[in-house]
């Protein structure tokens, strides 16, 4: 009995764990949704003077116009909130990496110098050879298929995560996600805008992969018409890749009884960062470096209670220690 307790009182608690009221929570979406329509109108001026042009909405809106529908449908009228909660983040996540993704491809009509070479040279001094590295990991399938399954389940840990967040009550944790993730991918773009670069795996190979036939394209200058939802992501340096895993591995972090296995899978999805997706070291290190630059950034601005000092959780902890 006092297991049966325990154990229902730790779901519980988890369930509230990191909970902001829901005034603040909806700020933090509304606020969202302001950012996102700033970068669009900057994205669309911006491409305009760029003689870019995006094709393909369709898809995308009729996406985001059934998302919203079960936000509102199911949010605001009260009818399951926490479904509605999911409908809403899942739309913003949607139309901000759209618009995010949009912005990659103008950023690199800068066509700054290349830097492959000199990452090279800050790899090599950290003592790290790609090449040994990406033929190392070829040579044994065994340690290569876990690390490309880890290193391609970005879009699925998105959906489980917001869906998770949503089931179990975490509202401020979907918040505290959707944020880090756009403030870095803010940053990430002004950074590979102006330290821009095609990967080891073209620098050694010589084979442009579809990505850097896009990013020479756009380098190169001239109308061009995209279509977009085969956006591509073209930046190398820093690795997008890394600020998803440890953002992933944050906002899992306990008491979400979540954290284990996503600490294991994004791990995983570092080791693979190299190999699977072509990136130097030094993009990895500097894509850690602004995924905490923006937790930091994001926590304080958000400032959410302590999980320990939450009156649910402080609640919830009283079966157990009476059992």
């Amino acid at each position: 009995m006092a297991r049966a307790l325990c154990y229902s009182g730790s779901l519980r608690a988890e369930e509230g764990a990191g909970q902001i009221e829901t005034g603040k929570d909806r700020r933090y979406l509304l606020a969202g949704w302001a950012l996102t329509l700033l970068l669009g109108g900057l994205d669309w001026i911006w491409a305009d003077r760029a003689l870019l042009a995006f094709d393909g909405w369709t898809r995308v809106a009729c996406m985001l116009i059934f998302l919203l529908a079960v936000g509102v449908v199911y949010g605001y009228r009260g009818r399951n909130r926490r479904l509605g909660e999911a409908g809403n983040y899942a739309a913003l996540w949607v139309a901000f990496s759209v618009a995010g993704a949009i912005s990659t491809y103008l950023a690199a009509t800068f066509a700054m110098p290349l830097r492959d070479a000199d990452f090279i040279a800050i790899d090599a001094s950290m003592g790290f050879h790609w090449l040994e590295w990406y033929q190392f990991i070829a040579t044994h399938r065994a340690i290569e298929l876990p690390l490309f399954i880890a290193y391609f389940s970005f879009l699925p840990q998105i959906i489980g995560s917001i869906l998770y967040f949503a089931h179990t009550g975490q509202t401020s944790r979907n918040a505290e996600m959707i944020w880090i993730s756009m403030t870095a991918l803010i940053l990430t773009t002004i950074v590979s805008a102006l330290l821009p670069a095609v990967g080891p795996y073209v620098h050694y190979f010589g084979h442009q992969t579809a990505d850097i036939v896009v990013l020479m394209s756009l380098r190169a200058g001239g109308a061009q018409t995209f279509v977009v939802n085969r956006l591509e992501g073209i930046i190398t340096f820093p690795s997008f890749h890394t600020i998803l895993a440890i953002v992933f591995i944050y906002a899992h972090r306990p008491p979400a009884r979540s954290f284990v296995p996503v600490a294991i899978l994004n791990t995983l999805m570092l080791l693979g960062i190299p190999s699977e997706g072509h990136h130097y070291l030094v993009d990895v290190i500097s894509g850690a470096a602004i995924a905490a630059l923006c937790i930091a950034v994001v926590r304080a601005a958000m400032r959410p209670r302590r999980e320990t000092d939450s009156p649910a959780i402080a609640r919830e902890q009283m079966p157990r220690v009476a059992g």
